[in-house]
């Protein structure tokens, strides 16, 4: 089943939330076979906090980006070993699942990985005229060479090296003296002299081969301090297995390098091709969850998404491009953006998108239930602005007047306390008073961003002007804009204030009243969308004439 994700645009104001969670619901009620997330690409304003007080439930998930990233694409259900796992199972692995490398864990936590690499370095040594030395867990015989203990070592795993005795009694004591006892093992047939030598002697163990009856061992063993292992195989065989019950943990690697899930494509990508990797382990707090594989970054997974309240790739999450997007519900100009597939699109010139969603609720034949409508009536009453807004149709009053209806509350007193609830000036970051509600538009060439804040009293803006228009002169310079506004509307007396970062060319064309450098008196104006916007689109068009 597939994620999709149910989003507005940047900087949400209250119906782009709202409208992103009713989808979602809605959705996740009339398709089994998809789950829609409700998802937001920036901060909740107090206005939509307090809507999801109101609600009783978790606002939209934040998502920063939607550029692929590792997680989409990663082999989640990975063949693992552990450290004290024979070598042999790991081959056995790479061999049969046609992989070129395991990674290994321990009780969860990832350690390192073996690969085709490690298992030909181990088999051929650089240096091929030193006698290997292998680590060596007794307990892992079992696992690898037929047959079984005859007494079990006391010290479970160490460091060895095998001695075949395949040679004249005399020829093995002489080469024996250069070696420890305490770090041989021997592998031998049923041969009395070596064996009983090897006993009194207390190697570190002894594998008897060709023996498939214990009843044919018929040494001493009380005083040995070793174990005793008669294996069904040859000395040929036995050898050869032996090598391979060596302990992963010996020669696994833990040089290869780590991504997390969070992690792009790209960067994946990148880490493969300069360091010439063929897979990755995934870590996440130290514990793997997947491997991605050069394979794995060739699938074509994009996020699928339903863009809510905008149509303009400038407001979109960040990685919209790389996004297969399924739907658009909105209610503004059409700056549409460009898709490689015909997507369903529904929009209408209504004062909020959540009435468009509410719309599809009665079209779908659902029930819109208390959480969604709570959010419904939310959005629209926050864009008309109670119903006040020029932006204004007779489908949003129908939809407050059903909604309250529903929830049966009193829509005028529940507009007002939402107001209230992030109404003012005072108190608030300069930062956040400029870029909580900022949206940029590209014409004739030209980049400009528009804010709107709303306020119960004008008056306060008086001791706060110079600042705002300061921070909006360095909203310019760091989004690379030509123009930077901020609409200051006073939601009781249906005025609105405009400051300016300073744009003389345009501002000389501006059909409103100057007050002061920077500073325009707008009456009547409460929509940045329907009121403002057109205003600014006239003058940058004149410009560009």
């Amino acid at each position: 089943m597939k994620n999709i994700l149910v989003i507005g645009h940047k900087n949400p104001d209250t119906d782009s939330v709202c409208s992103a969670y009713a989808y979602a619901r809605l959705k996740n009620k009339i398709d089994n076979k998809n789950f829609y997330v409700a998802a937001r690409c920036g901060n909740l304003n107090e206005q939509t906090r307090f809507v999801f007080s109101e609600i009783k439930d978790e606002p939209p998930l934040f998502v920063k980006d939607i550029y692929p990233k590792v997680k989409d694409v990663m082999t989640k259900d990975v063949i693992y070993s552990s450290p004290n796992e024979p070598i042999y199972n790991a081959v056995k692995n790479l061999e049969s699942l046609g992989i070129r490398l395991t990674p290994v864990v321990d009780t969860g936590h990832y350690k390192g990985v073996i690969s085709i690499l490690e298992i030909s370095k181990f088999f051929i040594p650089k240096d091929i005229d030193k006698k290997p030395e292998y680590l060596l867990r007794p307990e892992n015989f079992v696992y690898v060479v037929p047959g079984k203990f005859i007494k079990i070592g006391i010290i479970k795993e160490f460091r060895a090296i095998f001695m075949v005795g395949g040679m004249p009694f005399e020829t093995f004591l002489n080469r024996f003296e250069n070696l420890k006892r305490e770090n041989t093992v021997l592998v031998v047939g049923k041969r009395r002299d070596f064996i009983k030598y090897a006993l009194d002697n207390n190697f570190a163990g002894v594998v008897v081969t060709g023996l498939s009856d214990e009843s044919e061992f018929d040494f001493n063993t009380s005083n040995f301090a070793g174990f005793v292992y008669l294996s069904h195989l040859d000395t040929a065989e036995t050898l050869r297995r032996l090598v391979l019950s060596v302990p992963i943990k010996s020669i696994m690697t833990d040089r290869i390098p780590v991504i997390s899930p969070e992690s792009y494509i790209d960067e994946a990508k990148k880490i493969m091709i300069t360091d010439n990797h063929r897979g990755l382990p995934v870590v996440s707090q130290g514990k793997l969850v997947g491997i991605v594989t050069r394979s794995d970054l060739l699938k074509d997974e994009k996020q699928k998404v339903i863009f809510v309240d905008h149509n303009e790739i400038s407001q979109a999450v960040d990685g919209a491009e790389t996004a297969e997007i399924v739907e658009i519900i909105d209610h503004h100009r059409l700056g549409t953006i460009k898709t490689k597939s015909p997507v369903g699109f529904y929009a209408k010139p209504v004062g909020s998108t959540c009435t468009l969603v509410y719309q599809q609720y009665l079209q779908n034949n659902v029930e819109i239930d208390r959480k969604s409508a709570i959010a419904l009536l939310s959005g629209i009453l926050s864009d008309t602005v109670v119903l006040k807004s020029p932006t204004l149709t007779g489908e949003d009053i129908k939809a407050v007047e059903h909604l309250s209806s529903l929830l049966d509350i009193d829509y005028k007193e529940y507009g007002r306390r939402m107001f209230e609830a992030s109404s003012g000036l005072k108190g608030k970051p300069i930062e956040e008073i400029v870029n909580a509600d900022f949206k940029i538009y590209e014409e004739y060439g030209l980049k400009i961003g528009v804010g709107q804040v709303e306020t119960v009293n004008l008056l306060e803006l008086n001791d706060i002007k110079q600042v705002l228009i300061d921070e909006l002169k360095n909203v310019l310079k760091v989004k690379k804009l030509d123009w930077a506004a901020l609409l200051v509307t006073d939601i009781i007396d249906g005025r609105s204030i405009l400051l300016s970062s300073g744009f003389e060319a345009g501002e000389k064309l501006l059909a409103y009243n100057k007050l002061e450098d920077c500073v325009f008196d707008l009456p009547g104006v409460l929509s940045r969308k329907k009121q403002l916007l057109p205003e600014i689109l006239r003058v940058v068009e004149i410009l560009n004439s």
